[in-house]
């Protein structure tokens, strides 16, 4: 689908690349086969470690260490510190003194490698039947109401707006402010009908008690009940048509929230590919309408 408003650079590993093509022929069985994942998914490698980086190409973690320095960097650490890098200069950022990053210490590094895995997790997830399945009924569905409440309210009525540049007809639905006014309307007096609609319920632990109570009248209503929620949740699918479970914990002080805002940032984009031009005309309205009215 056509992109946003977004106009940096894409990042190039050239250098990196030109390293691992350059070495590929004098390279032993294992670390070849490691040296050709790498090279064919380069611009991922940001996101792995290197037990997953082993697990991947079916070799030891020892192999992944040795190929490293072969290629010049000390471990998985010294190949993310070139990778950020080379990000920072080719976004046109200054090197910072000495030209090196600072080290994180050891706590940070457990949570990269945990956010890391929940990033994987989700996108592991966005090829499942169960994404296909719930962003096939929200790119279908007539009206879509979003939702979440206490710490992800915030996160619920972002995607409720960038859905709706995906989509038309989406709501953001407060039930405390509008005591659920918008499921008044009975089919014939115009609107959606309760089966024409659906809802997309986003929540974490702890679990707000209207969750379960708002799905539940969703579904007496006759109207599709979808959630994307965390590790923790025993009960979406129990109400749900599908269900997305986004890793939370990470190590930090509360429940990261990379993976919620990740996964929706998947669905909004599964939904624009499921319209008949990929979202696009109505992406190229949006900008024109945000020009004319020079937000930008």
């Amino acid at each position: 689908m056509s992109e946003g408003f977004a106009s940096y650079p894409t990042v190039s590993f050239s250098e990196l690349a030109e390293k691992i093509d350059a070495a590929l022929p004098g390279l032993p069985t294992q670390e070849a086969r490691l040296a050709q994942f790498m090279l064919l998914n380069i611009d991922k490698l940001a996101l792995e470690t290197g037990r997953t980086l082993a697990a991947k190409v079916g070799v030891s973690e020892v192999t992944v260490g040795r190929l490293l320095r072969r290629l010049g960097c000390d471990g998985m650490r010294g190949l993310k510190a070139m990778m950020r890098e080379q990000y920072s200069l080719s976004a046109g950022a200054r090197p910072m003194a000495g030209g090196e990053a600072p080290a994180m210490n050891d706590r940070l590094e457990r949570v990269l490698g945990a956010e890391i895995d929940a990033l994987h997790s989700i996108f592991q997830q966005a090829g499942s039947n169960a994404f296909r399945e719930l962003a096939k009924r929200l790119a279908e569905a007539q009206g879509v109401y979003v939702t979440g409440f206490q710490s992800v309210r915030g996160i619920a009525e972002d995607c409720a707006r960038r859905l709706a540049i995906a989509r038309p007809n989406v709501r953001y639905l407060s039930a405390h402010d509008s005591m659920l006014a918008e499921w008044l309307l009975p089919s014939g007096e115009g609107g959606d009908r309760p089966e024409d609609t659906c809802l997309l319920l986003i929540d974490v632990v702890p679990y707000a008690r209207e969750s379960q109570d708002l799905a539940r009248i969703a579904r007496d209503q006759g109207r599709r009940c979808v959630v994307v929620t965390d590790e923790y949740c025993h009960w979406a699918k129990d109400v749900a048509d599908a269900v997305l479970h986004a890793p939370s914990r990470s190590g930090l002080f509360l429940e990261s929230t990379v993976g919620i805002v990740s996964a929706l940032n998947l669905v909004v984009d599964g939904v624009a590919g499921l319209q008949d031009d990929g979202g696009r005309q109505r992406i190229d309205q949006w900008k024109l309408m945000a020009r004319d009215v020079r937000l930008f």
